[in-house]
Protein backbone atom coordinates (compact mmCIF):
# COMPACT_ATOMS: atom_id res chain seq x y z
CA UNK A 1 0.00 0.00 0.00
CA UNK A 2 2.91 2.49 0.46
CA UNK A 3 4.36 1.26 -2.63
CA UNK A 4 1.20 2.33 -4.42
CA UNK A 5 0.63 5.52 -2.54
CA UNK A 6 4.23 6.74 -3.05
CA UNK A 7 3.77 6.23 -6.77
CA UNK A 8 0.23 8.07 -6.83
CA UNK A 9 2.11 10.75 -4.77
CA UNK A 10 4.72 10.70 -7.72
CA UNK A 11 1.75 11.30 -10.04
CA UNK A 12 -0.02 13.42 -8.60
CA UNK A 13 3.79 16.02 -8.68
CA UNK A 14 4.29 15.42 -12.41
CA UNK A 15 0.58 16.30 -13.13
CA UNK A 16 1.13 19.57 -11.36
CA UNK A 17 4.01 20.39 -12.95
CA UNK A 18 2.57 19.83 -16.54
CA UNK A 19 0.15 22.50 -15.82
CA UNK A 20 3.04 24.64 -15.42
CA UNK A 21 4.18 23.95 -18.81
CA UNK A 22 4.22 27.63 -20.70
CA UNK A 23 2.79 29.67 -17.67
CA UNK A 24 3.84 33.41 -17.65
CA UNK A 25 4.02 35.38 -14.33
CA UNK A 26 4.55 38.83 -13.68
CA UNK A 27 7.67 40.18 -11.58
CA UNK A 28 8.51 43.87 -10.51
CA UNK A 29 10.03 46.63 -12.23
CA UNK A 30 13.73 47.18 -12.30
CA UNK A 31 15.22 50.55 -11.00
CA UNK A 32 18.63 49.46 -10.95
CA UNK A 33 21.68 51.82 -12.30
CA UNK A 34 25.09 50.23 -14.20
CA UNK A 35 28.46 52.01 -15.30
CA UNK A 36 30.20 51.91 -18.15
CA UNK A 37 33.81 53.28 -18.67
CA UNK A 38 35.30 54.67 -21.79
CA UNK A 39 39.04 54.15 -21.56
CA UNK A 40 41.73 53.05 -23.97
CA UNK A 41 39.48 53.76 -26.68
CA UNK A 42 37.50 50.81 -25.55
CA UNK A 43 33.65 50.60 -23.76
CA UNK A 44 34.26 48.52 -20.33
CA UNK A 45 32.65 46.45 -20.20
CA UNK A 46 31.99 45.58 -23.85
CA UNK A 47 28.72 43.65 -23.06
CA UNK A 48 26.55 44.19 -20.27
CA UNK A 49 23.24 42.35 -19.35
CA UNK A 50 20.76 44.82 -17.60
CA UNK A 51 16.74 44.79 -16.37
CA UNK A 52 14.37 46.63 -18.22
CA UNK A 53 14.44 49.87 -16.12
CA UNK A 54 18.00 49.90 -15.39
CA UNK A 55 20.05 53.36 -16.12
CA UNK A 56 23.73 53.17 -17.32
CA UNK A 57 26.14 56.17 -17.16
CA UNK A 58 28.57 56.31 -19.71
CA UNK A 59 31.97 58.48 -18.84
CA UNK A 60 34.86 59.04 -20.83
CA UNK A 61 38.24 58.82 -19.11
CA UNK A 62 40.35 59.26 -22.24
CA UNK A 63 41.90 62.69 -23.37
CA UNK A 64 40.33 62.28 -26.82
CA UNK A 65 36.53 62.98 -27.29
CA UNK A 66 34.09 60.02 -27.84
CA UNK A 67 30.64 59.05 -28.56
CA UNK A 68 28.22 56.58 -27.58
CA UNK A 69 26.05 56.22 -30.37
CA UNK A 70 23.26 53.34 -30.75
CA UNK A 71 23.57 51.55 -34.38
CA UNK A 72 19.76 51.48 -34.44
CA UNK A 73 19.23 54.87 -33.50
CA UNK A 74 17.89 54.15 -29.95
CA UNK A 75 20.42 56.68 -28.04
CA UNK A 76 23.43 59.19 -28.99
CA UNK A 77 25.15 60.99 -26.55
CA UNK A 78 26.42 63.74 -28.79
CA UNK A 79 30.47 64.02 -27.85
CA UNK A 80 31.77 63.57 -24.88
CA UNK A 81 35.22 65.06 -23.49
CA UNK A 82 37.23 63.96 -20.91
CA UNK A 83 35.72 63.67 -17.87
CA UNK A 84 32.32 63.81 -19.71
CA UNK A 85 28.88 61.71 -18.42
CA UNK A 86 26.25 60.57 -20.90
CA UNK A 87 23.05 59.10 -18.89
CA UNK A 88 20.39 56.87 -20.47
CA UNK A 89 17.56 54.72 -19.69
CA UNK A 90 16.73 51.35 -21.33
CA UNK A 91 12.59 51.23 -21.57
CA UNK A 92 12.58 47.83 -23.46
CA UNK A 93 14.39 44.64 -23.39
CA UNK A 94 16.79 43.47 -26.75
CA UNK A 95 20.13 43.76 -27.27
CA UNK A 96 21.01 47.29 -28.02
CA UNK A 97 24.76 47.13 -30.28
CA UNK A 98 26.19 50.99 -30.41
CA UNK A 99 29.60 52.42 -31.03
CA UNK A 100 31.93 55.85 -31.35
CA UNK A 101 31.30 58.02 -34.18
CA UNK A 102 34.07 59.39 -34.11
CA UNK A 103 36.34 55.97 -34.05
CA UNK A 104 33.76 52.93 -35.61
CA UNK A 105 36.01 50.25 -34.56
CA UNK A 106 35.13 51.06 -31.30
CA UNK A 107 31.97 48.32 -30.71
CA UNK A 108 30.14 47.13 -27.83
CA UNK A 109 26.55 46.17 -26.48
CA UNK A 110 23.96 45.83 -24.34
CA UNK A 111 21.72 43.36 -23.31
CA UNK A 112 18.65 44.43 -21.28
CA UNK A 113 16.44 41.18 -20.33
CA UNK A 114 12.53 41.73 -19.45
CA UNK A 115 11.51 42.46 -15.90
CA UNK A 116 7.96 42.07 -16.83
CA UNK A 117 7.05 38.52 -17.22
CA UNK A 118 8.69 34.48 -16.57
CA UNK A 119 8.54 31.85 -18.85
CA UNK A 120 7.57 28.65 -16.42
CA UNK A 121 8.07 25.18 -17.71
CA UNK A 122 8.04 21.61 -16.07
CA UNK A 123 10.73 18.88 -17.18
CA UNK A 124 9.98 15.10 -16.65
CA UNK A 125 13.01 13.50 -16.88
CA UNK A 126 12.98 9.59 -17.85
CA UNK A 127 15.61 7.09 -17.68
CA UNK A 128 13.26 4.26 -19.43
CA UNK A 129 12.51 6.02 -21.98
CA UNK A 130 16.06 7.91 -22.62
CA UNK A 131 14.06 11.31 -23.37
CA UNK A 132 12.97 14.95 -21.61
CA UNK A 133 9.10 15.95 -22.02
CA UNK A 134 8.80 18.17 -23.29
CA UNK A 135 11.42 17.26 -26.12
CA UNK A 136 10.91 21.02 -27.74
CA UNK A 137 10.76 24.08 -25.70
CA UNK A 138 10.73 27.60 -27.16
CA UNK A 139 11.17 30.74 -25.32
CA UNK A 140 12.21 34.39 -25.73
CA UNK A 141 15.47 35.51 -25.88
CA UNK A 142 15.71 38.27 -23.13
CA UNK A 143 12.95 37.12 -20.70
CA UNK A 144 13.60 34.72 -17.33
CA UNK A 145 13.04 30.93 -17.91
CA UNK A 146 11.83 28.61 -14.98
CA UNK A 147 12.18 24.91 -15.44
CA UNK A 148 10.89 22.75 -12.70
CA UNK A 149 12.45 19.20 -13.02
CA UNK A 150 11.36 16.03 -11.35
CA UNK A 151 12.38 12.14 -12.85
CA UNK A 152 9.81 9.58 -13.30
CA UNK A 153 12.54 7.25 -12.79
CA UNK A 154 16.22 6.64 -12.01
CA UNK A 155 19.14 9.38 -11.33
CA UNK A 156 19.80 12.36 -14.25
CA UNK A 157 23.31 13.83 -12.90
CA UNK A 158 24.99 16.52 -14.78
CA UNK A 159 21.99 17.43 -16.77
CA UNK A 160 22.93 20.87 -18.95
CA UNK A 161 22.13 23.47 -20.73
CA UNK A 162 23.95 23.24 -23.91
CA UNK A 163 24.92 24.63 -27.53
CA UNK A 164 25.52 21.39 -28.23
CA UNK A 165 23.75 17.80 -27.71
CA UNK A 166 26.83 16.37 -25.82
CA UNK A 167 26.78 18.99 -22.99
CA UNK A 168 30.11 19.86 -23.81
CA UNK A 169 29.70 23.82 -23.99
CA UNK A 170 27.44 25.24 -20.93
CA UNK A 171 24.98 28.39 -21.91
CA UNK A 172 23.10 30.86 -20.13
CA UNK A 173 25.41 30.79 -16.57
CA UNK A 174 23.51 27.75 -15.98
CA UNK A 175 25.77 25.02 -13.79
CA UNK A 176 24.97 21.73 -13.97
CA UNK A 177 22.02 20.37 -12.21
CA UNK A 178 20.59 16.84 -10.84
CA UNK A 179 17.31 15.54 -11.31
CA UNK A 180 16.45 12.95 -8.87
CA UNK A 181 12.94 10.41 -8.62
CA UNK A 182 10.87 12.64 -6.15
CA UNK A 183 12.51 15.85 -6.16
CA UNK A 184 12.04 19.16 -7.37
CA UNK A 185 14.88 20.90 -8.93
CA UNK A 186 14.00 24.61 -9.79
CA UNK A 187 16.49 26.19 -12.49
CA UNK A 188 16.92 29.87 -13.82
CA UNK A 189 18.03 32.04 -16.38
CA UNK A 190 17.41 34.34 -19.02
CA UNK A 191 18.85 33.66 -22.76
CA UNK A 192 20.52 35.82 -24.07
CA UNK A 193 21.35 34.74 -27.47
CA UNK A 194 18.91 33.38 -30.24
CA UNK A 195 19.22 30.07 -32.19
CA UNK A 196 18.64 25.85 -31.14
CA UNK A 197 20.03 24.62 -28.18
CA UNK A 198 20.34 21.47 -26.05
CA UNK A 199 19.05 20.22 -22.82
CA UNK A 200 21.13 17.68 -22.12
CA UNK A 201 23.10 14.77 -20.07
CA UNK A 202 24.85 11.59 -20.49
CA UNK A 203 24.45 8.24 -18.77
CA UNK A 204 26.04 4.97 -19.26
CA UNK A 205 26.68 5.43 -22.87
CA UNK A 206 23.09 7.23 -23.47
CA UNK A 207 22.56 10.64 -24.49
CA UNK A 208 18.83 11.92 -23.34
CA UNK A 209 18.23 15.46 -24.79
CA UNK A 210 15.61 17.80 -24.95
CA UNK A 211 15.42 21.17 -28.05
CA UNK A 212 16.05 24.10 -26.48
CA UNK A 213 14.71 27.24 -29.18
CA UNK A 214 15.14 30.49 -28.31
CA UNK A 215 13.76 33.27 -30.41
CA UNK A 216 13.85 36.93 -30.19
CA UNK A 217 10.36 38.60 -28.87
Amino acid sequence: MRHIRLISILSLAVAMLLALSAAIVPSAQSSESAVVTIQGFAFNPGTITVSVGTTITWTNEDAAPHTVTSNDGAFSSGTLGKGQSFVFTFASAGTFNYHCSIHPSMTASIVVTSTDEVQEFSLIHSLKDLKIYPQTLTVKKGVKVRFFNTATDGSHPTVVISSDDQGKNPLFGVKPFDVEVGQLTTVEFTPDQTGDFFITHQLHGHNITSKLTVKDQ
